[in-house]
């Protein structure tokens, strides 16, 4: 007896497509959350800093001090508010009362807290050779005050946290992969608002002292050295890329390029980790 094996119908439990074909549209699907995540979060989040008043950012900000032990440092607050004389009297930041502590860190790095605290890490301070430049580095500060990147920024991370959180659960791998690929479109946001920072600080340099000098020199000097360097993390523009952008602004702008202002005695007792009175 000969046997003819029968032909079962279509079993719709299983798929006609390939396994590599339906592995591509689960990772495309995946991608399009995530953008869709990351577009809402910014949404939201920019609806909700405009709102903010300065006093609860204030607060916020007072909180973020106590992350950084350092002083109110009187050198740095009198060249701060020396730009802050060239901003026009419709300017955001007016609504601001400004303060500059010096961290006790060998980190080169400054950051904006929210409420109008700047930290200037005196590892960063050591490494500036003229008022120009430590004036282009607090003028970039205060470019974050004036698009309010650090509430943008706080208010990124916090919603990656609770979306992930809310959507697949406190422990779920799900959760750790979602929140580490939104913080990474982040981090891209962060480098955009950094340009803008450093347009904003080489215009208000440019104010201050009629030209562009010392715009670029601290971060040239910078990316000679990796360690120095260290500090540019991912949130941060390539060196390279930063000062071509810098260089293209001055092009743009026209802007002068002349001599630099010697630092003066009381940030030079700094620079040698001398205290000031």
């Amino acid at each position: 007896m000969k046997f003819t094996p029968v032909t079962l119908p279509d079993n719709v439990n299983v798929s006609k497509t390939h396994p590599l074909i339906e592995l591509l549209w689960l990772i495309g699907g995946f991608v399009v959350l995530i953008g869709v995540l990351f577009l809402l979060l910014g949404f939201t989040t920019d609806l909700a800093v405009s709102k903010t008043p300065i006093e609860i950012e204030t607060w916020i900000g007072e909180l973020g001090l106590n992350e950084f032990p350092g002083t109110e440092n009187e050198a740095l607050n009198n060249r701060l508010e020396l730009l802050l004389e060239q901003l026009p009297s419709y300017s955001p930041l007016r609504r601001y009362q400004f303060h500059v502590h010096l961290a006790d860190s060998d980190e080169v790095n400054a950051i904006a807290l929210p409420g109008g605290n700047i930290v200037v890490f005196a590892g960063l301070l050591k490494e500036i050779q003229s008022e120009n430049e430590l004036a282009m580095v607090l003028a970039h500060e205060l470019g974050h005050f004036a698009h309010r990147d650090h509430l943008r920024g706080l208010g990124r991370g916090l919603g990656v946290a609770v979306a992930s959180v809310l959507l697949f659960g406190e422990n779920s791998a799900t959760s750790s992969v979602i929140s580490n690929a939104l913080l990474t479109f982040n981090r891209r946001y962060s480098q955009q608002q950094e340009t803008a920072a450093d347009q904003f600080g080489i215009d208000l340099l440019t104010k201050r002292y009629g030209h562009a000098g010392g715009a670029i020199d601290f971060f040239s000097r910078i990316n000679t050295n990796d360690e120095q360097a260290s500090y540019l993390l991912a949130t941060h523009p390539h060196p390279q890329a930063r000062i071509a952008a810098l260089h293209q602004r001055i092009k743009n702008r026209h802007y002068q390029m002349k001599a630099l202002d010697p630092l003066h005695a009381d940030l030079r007792k700094i620079n040698t980790s001398e205290q000031i009175n």
